[in-house]
């Protein structure tokens, strides 16, 4: 007999990971200790030629970044990450395209994340590159990774930056760096010692700061010469007119109609299991909503979400629209900006969501909506206020080291039903 799902990924009724046998907790400490030590070398050698690059700008004046007195062609922002990270850095898009309108600014991002900003006006070109390729030793000997690079890096230093922002982590120093742009601005604790020519002060979720990730990425614009307000820290994505035709085609292929409510429901989560509601709660709960509201519920997600999104549907009664694996990243922004709620964890949908103007319900747990929750005045979190949660500090998965995940089983169903209530009527 086939494995199920659960069985395949050890996780217990609700979803969640099973206590690790001593085997698995060997192989977690081994890879831990290796990656630590692997890491330590990395910063060493590269603290060494950051060294250098401080040694070499000796003497030269560095005077802070204005838009009075600073007039940049080109602009560089950086942000290798997950797609919600990725909407929320847009606010350092939107405040230098507002202090620089006559500048062309990049972005640079990983490819499985890019699209979510397809369309975007302030963003004169989207370029991508994945240094995740560099992780394992193969990747060191194949040929294609070597002329990618050398290829991207050529690509950067012809547009002749006058300003790169590294928004988050040690590879958005490096290429920083290596795009050649005069002005580097990004905190240098993420980075590697001597990268950033303007070095911001502190670094991201640093112990007493409480400071939303949207605030960050404000502090680094302006650093750049940005002047920014309130309104600017509200994430906001632009439907692509043709994904938006293409979504109208595949919901009238699966028989959405305009007259009944359209609530998404995003299931799963990337960087953690237990950033997922539990399998039954969501079971429960689009019974109740197909039943109670006469709601068209549509399941969304990637197509490595389908064995998952199916753990669900087989534990209810009623009927979902499962599109998983089914739309683009344009096509799932055309898709939240088109529902009249989403219900999610903490996920990227969950900000895509907030940046399109949607009302949605955030289910938080081990993470904290304070420093990574929807940025939206539509926005509901609910999350359960025990003495462990939150509990992520951004260096693992969010996985629960007690491996009950009970900050998520203490959200009822319905309690999120009476939020859609309200938020319906």
């Amino acid at each position: 007999m086939p494995k199920t799902y659960k069985q395949q990924h050890s996780l217990d009724s609700y979803g969640y990971p099973l206590p690790p046998d001593s085997r698995r907790r060997l192989r977690k400490t081994t890879l831990h200790t290796s990656k630590s030590i692997l890491n330590l070398f990395i910063y060493l050698m590269m603290s060494f030629f950051g060294g250098l690059f401080w040694l070499g700008r000796r003497g030269k004046k560095y005077p802070p970044l204005t838009s009075q007195n600073k007039h940049p062609r080109h602009i560089l922002v950086i942000r290798l990450d997950l797609i919600g990270d990725l909407v929320l850095s847009m606010t350092t898009v939107r405040a230098l395209k507002h202090s620089y309108p006559d500048t062309a600014i990049d972005l640079l991002a990983l490819p499985a994340s890019a699209k979510v900003v397809m369309g975007d006006p302030d963003l004169n070109e989207i370029i991508t590159y994945d240094p995740n390729i560099w992780r394992r030793p193969k990747g060191l000997i194949q040929i294609k990774n070597w002329r990618n690079t050398y290829n991207l890096l050529s690509h950067l230093r012809a547009r002749d930056y006058d300003i790169a922002v590294s928004v988050f982590g040690r590879w958005a120093g490096i290429l920083a760096v290596l795009s050649g742009a005069k002005r580097r601005v990004g905190f240098g604790r993420e980075s590697y010692p001597g990268l950033m020519t303007d070095n911001v002060r502190g670094y991201h979720w640093r112990s007493g700061d409480h400071k939303h990730e949207v605030d960050y990425c404000l502090k680094l614009a302006r650093a750049a010469g940005a002047i920014t307000s309130a309104a600017d820290r509200t994430p906001r994505l632009y439907v692509d007119p043709v994904a938006h035709q293409q979504l109208e085609q595949l919901l009238e292929r699966e028989g959405i109609v305009p007259e009944k409510p359209f609530i998404a429901c995003h299931i799963s989560s990337n960087n953690g299991q237990s950033k997922r509601w539990p399998i039954p709660y969501w079971a429960i709960l689009i019974d109740k909503l197909i039943r109670g509201q006469n709601a068209q519920v549509i399941l969304t997600g990637a197509l490595d979400d389908k064995p998952l999104i199916e753990c669900v549907t087989r534990q209810m009664q009623e009927r979902a629209i499962n599109l998983a694996g089914k739309t683009s990243l344009p096509q799932l922004v055309a898709l939240l900006k088109r529902a009249n709620l989403l219900i999610s964890g903490d996920s990227g949908p969950m900000h895509i969501a907030a940046a399109v103007g949607t009302p949605l319900i955030a289910i938080h747990g081990p993470t904290d909506p304070a420093l990574s929750g929807p940025v939206s005045p539509t926005a509901t979190v609910l999350r359960s206020d025990i003495w462990c949660s939150p509990c992520y500090n951004a260096k693992d998965s969010a996985d629960c080291r007690f491996f009950t995940t009970q900050c998520m089983k203490n959200i009822l169903p319905s309690q999120v039903y009476k939020v859609v209530q309200e938020k319906l009527t």
